[in-house]
């Protein structure tokens, strides 16, 4: 298997994380350069036609793309530890937290970062109105993220899950590119100490 990769981006990091929490280290890492537009080369569009990144290609050429899907996949192959949740209530749990973490924090903020600032204006055609009223959207989530982190320790439930990945993933990438300080939210701040002593943080 095949992993395009890039280690600037926030989501191939989530399958970075994933494969270190399983520690899987028999999957081949492809480097692509979003900066020099490796991502809309003909060559890589055979491969993910939406130009995007994580992609991963099994052996016989079929490609998975999006993150989570990625990371669902591996599970089966990989079982151990268990991240996606043992009992049906775990499971959905597990789900629901991850699914409203990527549409009510991580994507106003990356509309916000994406559209606000200067180093993505040669990536995107940027509209500042829009910027603003997403960045304020994902900082009304990161209070009440902030809060549902007060009761407890992890995302979903007692232990370490996926959600805390997709979690950990979004806070430590778009609060300091939003220009928002983690210090306002103890809780997402509690959180990323937490998830920074687990050898996978730095995948």
């Amino acid at each position: 298997m095949k992993l395009y990769d890039n280690k600037m981006a926030n989501s191939p990091r989530k399958v970075r994380m994933f494969l270190s929490e399983k520690n899987i280290n028999d999957i081949e890492m492809v480097e692509i350069d979003l900066m020099k537009g490796e991502h809309k080369t003909v060559e890589y569009r055979a491969i993910a036609p939406n130009s995007r990144i994580p992609a991963l290609q099994l052996d016989d050429g079929t490609v998975i793309m999006e993150s989570t899907a990625i990371c669902r996949y591996l599970e089966s192959l990989y079982p151990e530890p268990n991240l996606f949740g043992e009992s049906p209530i775990e499971i959905a749990s597990i789900e629901m937290w991850q699914a409203r973490i990527y549409s009510e924090l991580m994507i106003p903020l990356a509309m916000g970062f994406r559209h606000l600032h200067p180093a993505m204006s040669s990536l995107e055609i940027q509209n500042k109105e829009y910027g603003e009223t997403q960045k304020n959207i994902g900082i009304k989530s990161l209070k009440y993220f902030n809060s549902v982190l007060s009761e407890s320790e992890f995302v979903a439930g007692n232990r370490y899950t996926f959600a805390d990945i997709q979690m950990i993933t979004t806070t430590d990438f778009f609060i300091g590119l939003n220009q928002l300080n983690l210090a306002d939210y103890p809780e997402i701040e509690r959180h990323t100490k937490l998830m920074s002593q687990r050898e996978s943080f730095s995948a």
